[in-house]
């Protein structure tokens, strides 16, 4: 049974797997969702922030190249556009080391905006 996989996974584990970049949106949804993470708030601030940096990573990745292709210039847009998208998977990393380490680091505004979250609905 499904509970019963996720009874072996352990705190630690699932903000880990949260934050393992692109592809950790569907664990956190999962944890988010099971009645075993529904009340850790270590975990759904973790998934939550995680939720919404890959929101973040979908708006840069899909609406801003729409954006900035009509603009004139010398390109300096696509290197300013590659550099953010570096730092967010930069930011996946460095948070799943951190989860990995036990720590939780609070990003600037999706930081916030997790908390927040993770504390509604308890």
């Amino acid at each position: 049974q499904f509970t019963d996989f996720l009874d072996g996974i352990s705190n630690r584990t699932a903000s880990i797997l949260c934050y393992v970049p692109v592809f950790g949106v569907i664990p956190a949804i999962i944890f988010l969702a099971s009645n075993k993470f529904r009340r850790n708030i270590w975990v759904r601030f973790d998934a939550f922030q995680a939720l919404y940096l890959f929101v973040a990573w979908l708006i840069l990745s899909s609406a801003v190249p729409t954006l900035i292709s009509g603009l004139p210039g010398w390109g300096l847009e696509h290197v300013l556009f590659a550099m953010i998208k570096l730092l967010i998977i930069f930011c996946w990393i460095y948070l799943l080391v951190k989860a990995a380490q036990n720590q939780q680091i609070r990003l600037p505004l999706l930081g916030d905006l997790a908390a927040r979250s993770a504390f509604e609905q308890l």
